[in-house]
């Protein structure tokens, strides 16, 4: 199974509070990755791409638990 599978079906698990948590998480790393990239410390830049991802895998989890109550 790839890491991208995982990491659907890890998101998929999540609790409401979990998911804002890492939510909140990965804002943070992104604002981060975002004055690293000013400073010109950033080597790989697909990675603002996959944690932009991962904040809407984790946005579209709430949606669906705010729809299921």
């Amino acid at each position: 199974m790839s890491k991208l599978n995982e990491r659907r079906k890890q998101v998929a698990e999540y609790s409401a509070g979990e998911a804002m948590r890492e939510l909140k998480e990965l804002r943070v790393k992104l604002f981060n990755l975002r004055l690293q990239q000013q400073r010109g410390e950033v080597k790989n830049n697909r990675i603002f791409a996959q944690t932009r991802k991962d904040i809407a895998r984790l946005q579209h989890r709430l949606t669906q638990l705010e729809d299921e109550e």
